[in-house]
């Protein structure tokens, strides 16, 4: 008999607890529907303390709806604890990786921020937020230098990114750092044409240009020294007809570049173009400027 009242006791004390935080789950509800996100987190914060005090834990919605009052109140810490506690039990959401992928920004947390991007690009392909989520998760894989997702990337966001300088240039820094040369030739050209200024794209056609005309500058030269014949002269000549507008191409993204920034890199490059086109005068001025 003492036992079986025992056990009546304990039944009585679960249900009264149950109660309880039933209570408190429906106080933090009503709470955030009327946007006293301070007294839904108090609410919330109990309920998920007396889990724990079972041993147990609370339900997914609770931490999700936790977590989104904690980001209401600009506690970005808590926030991001309890929302990815609601990921970690499957919170069907996709404004949870929305408010995590913001949360991740507040505190600059890359990583972060890309896991709650992926999260999203993932498990909802097709939620309303899926263009803007793979927008922002191109630039944070071409900030973190994941050129290669990056690269892959780019065709689900290649059709919104035609006018957009920003995400060109985005393509362009990842191709570039992949090697994919024509590639980033093209993507130079088309930002050069939105926007005749981009030192990303000057830059990268002013590299293209010297590095092609002083590689054969360099070959057809010593192919010369080392056979002075008839033959070799008037190949070395008919190759200098092309590589000296070639050096003035670079010659002329380098002037730009180093109108708008006179960087010392900038002052070598044109020191070199202009002594292979034999103005020494100019070129020393540029070599002047790199001290």
């Amino acid at each position: 008999m003492r036992f079986t009242s025992i056990i009546q006791v304990m039944l009585i004390f679960l249900i009264i607890q149950g109660c309880a935080t039933q209570q408190l789950t429906n106080e933090g509800q009503s709470a955030y529907k009327e946007g006293n996100y301070e007294k839904a987190l108090q609410a919330y914060d109990q309920v998920i303390e007396k889990y724990k005090k079972q041993g147990e834990t609370a339900e997914a919605a609770v931490y999700y709806k936790a977590g989104m009052a904690a980001w209401k109140m600009k506690k970005s810490n808590k926030a991001l604890r309890y929302l990815e506690r609601a990921d970690y039990l499957e919170h069907p959401s996709p404004k949870l990786y929305l408010t995590l992928a913001e949360i991740s920004d507040s505190i600059d947390n890359l990583s972060k921020k890309l896991e709650a991007l992926e999260n999203y690009h993932k498990k909802y392909p097709k939620g309303k937020r899926i263009d803007s989520i793979n927008i922002r998760l191109f630039g944070a894989y071409v900030e973190s230098e994941n050129w290669k997702k990056a690269v892959n990337l780019w065709p689900e966001i290649k059709k919104q990114a035609q006018s957009d300088v920003n995400l060109l240039t985005g393509y362009l820094t990842a191709n570039k750092n992949l090697e994919n040369q024509k590639k980033a030739d093209r993507m130079a050209e088309k930002i050069l044409k939105l926007e005749p200024n981009n030192k990303k794209a000057l830059e990268w056609l002013g590299k293209k240009y010297f590095w092609k005309a002083e590689d054969t500058y360099v070959k057809e030269m010593s192919a010369y020294k080392n056979n002075r014949t008839t033959s070799q002269y008037d190949r070395l000549l008919e190759k200098l007809d092309e590589v000296y507008p070639t050096f003035e191409k670079a010659r002329d993204y380098f002037l730009k570049l180093y109108k708008m920034e006179p960087k010392p890199k900038y002052a070598e490059f044109l020191g070199k173009i202009y002594k292979r086109l034999q103005e020494e005068e100019k070129a020393q001025y540029y070599f002047d400027k790199t001290e």
